[in-house]
């Protein structure tokens, strides 16, 4: 689904940072996505076509929770994922 959407998140301004399942139950997908802009998040929460993409890849939208991060914190990545 990332692979095929490329392009779309690319155009919305939306990164992935991490993506893996959960040690102890594969069913469980936690994702750090960086977004220029919280019209970003926007666009991927309204875009149906994307939104499909996600069920079609094993994704139950409705058990999602998104949780927002401030722009204010300390990170160990290197300085091309850092917004200041």
């Amino acid at each position: 689904m990332v692979a095929e959407s490329k392009d779309k998140m690319e155009e919305y301004g939306i990164s992935f940072i991490f993506a893996g399942t959960q040690m102890d139950d594969e069913t469980k997908l936690h994702v750090v996505m960086k977004f220029d802009s919280m019209e970003a998040l926007e666009k991927l929460r309204n875009d149906d076509e994307l939104t499909e993409r996600r069920r079609q890849a094993g994704a139950v939208i409705e058990s999602g929770i998104q949780v927002p991060i401030s722009s204010d914190y300390m990170t160990n990545f290197p300085d091309t994922f850092v917004v200041n």
